[in-house]
């Protein structure tokens, strides 16, 4: 094989290894990297919502931000007894508004649905009954019972750090849905948020543990590039390719010479 020949496959090889080292690390899942704060699974009347953007710490660069997190579970609970107080059904339900009973035998039977609350919540003993009903089976045959669903809404809290206490400075409740964007921010300002769920029982949940928030244009380019793994990376692996390729470059002519 000639030295030209050569050179040419040491290039392609050089530039399809740079190739693969990008694409590699592009897709590499820096996502998972990330430490999960650690959530409570079990609260006195129900678990705050998980908040999904903005991170805490996060630097913006407009006075405006749409606020997101997840909305909460509820929990229902369906019990069948006959008449003599015998449990032929009993079940924990999750975010639906109905169920049915296996197959039960003739006879009296008495049907109850219990409110468990907000997602964690620790009613225990004192569930709220929503819904009771008498029934007759004259064969046997199941039960399906239907009933109207707990309504849930949310609360945000919006607080401006200033050098010697923290002010809140808008509050905003009954949302009905798991967003809210406030436009009334201060340039180079420290802000920090929390939500919390409300139920048409009345509970309050928790309040999310509270997330700082950075309005600041001066630092928002730093934070954008360096926040995304894969924005570093990428130039990484533009600067090797042509750093490798500056250095084919330099023994071609060494060969040359």
């Amino acid at each position: 094989m000639s030295n030209r020949n050569v050179v040419w496959v040491r290039d392609a090889l050089v530039i399809i290894l740079s190739i693969y080292v990008v694409f590699s690390i592009v897709m590499a899942p820096w996502d998972n990297l990330r430490s999960e704060e650690a959530l409570p699974t079990t609260c006195e009347t129900g678990c705050p919502p998980v908040i999904k953007y903005p991170d805490d710490g996060y630097y913006h660069y407009k006075n405006s931000i749409v606020f997101e997190w997840n909305p909460v579970s509820l929990g229902y609970r369906f019990t069948v007894l006959n008449s003599t107080g015998h449990v032929f059904h009993d079940e924990n339900l999750t975010g639906v508004t109905s169920s049915m009973t296996n197959r039960l035998p003739t006879g009296n039977y008495t049907s109850f649905v219990y409110y468990k609350g907000i997602g964690g919540s620790l009613f225990v003993d004192n569930e709220p009954l929503l819904r009771n009903e008498n029934h007759f089976l004259v064969s046997p045959s199941k039960i399906t019972l239907v009933w109207a669903p707990v309504e849930v809404t949310y609360g945000i809290e919006i607080r401006e750090h200033k050098a010697t206490e923290i002010l809140i400075v808008h509050q905003a409740d009954d949302l009905d849905q798991p967003s809210y964007e406030f436009k009334d921010f201060t340039n180079g300002k420290t802000y920090s948020w929390s939500v919390y769920a409300v139920d048409s029982m009345g509970f309050v949940s928790e309040s999310s543990n509270e997330r700082e928030l950075n309005i600041d244009t001066t630092k928002f380019l730093a934070h954008e590039l360096f926040s995304n793994w894969e924005v570093p990376f990428i130039l990484l692996g533009v600067l090797m390719v042509v750093a490798l390729q500056a250095g084919v470059f330099l023994a071609r002519e060494e060969t040359n010479d």
